[in-house]
């Protein structure tokens, strides 16, 4: 199997749980191989060993029985940054990316008004990805 055949039964493999099939395919086998994407793009003519396939095959299997695709490579975005991840941990919501923009902006604020800065307190949330940003 090719990276362009593996990413081809990935998505199809996905498409009906998932609103990403195409780009949970490509995470997945970017995980598998431990490329970037460009490598994917670069190379699709790629051939997987067994051991990869496998590997590969074993992730959309589970992937389709609707475990969260961070929790299966171990990383989740957040704010321009990756974060580990694992099922004990929540996975870094992409609104929460609002938050922390509401917060900066408030802060910079203060800041800007020589009043006293802030005091944040980011206590048992899951990643720790809003204290960190």
């Amino acid at each position: 199997m090719t990276i362009q055949e593996a990413l081809i039964y990935g998505r199809s493999q996905l498409q009906q749980i998932s609103p990403t099939p195409a780009l949970d395919a490509r995470l997945l086998l970017q995980h598998v191989l431990q490329v970037e994407h460009s490598f994917l793009v670069a190379h699709d003519d790629v051939s997987l060993t067994a051991v990869q396939t496998a590997q590969y095959h074993q992730l959309i299997a589970r992937a389709r029985q609707k475990e969260p695709i961070p929790y299966l490579i171990g990383i989740a975005p957040f704010y321009g940054c990756d974060f580990q991840v694992t099922p004990a941990v929540l996975i870094p919501r992409p609104e929460t990316e609002l938050l922390v923009e509401k917060a900066l902006h408030w802060a910079r604020q203060r800041q800007a008004a020589n009043t006293a800065p802030p005091i944040v307190v980011d206590i048992g949330t899951g990643s720790g990805c809003i204290a960190i940003t």
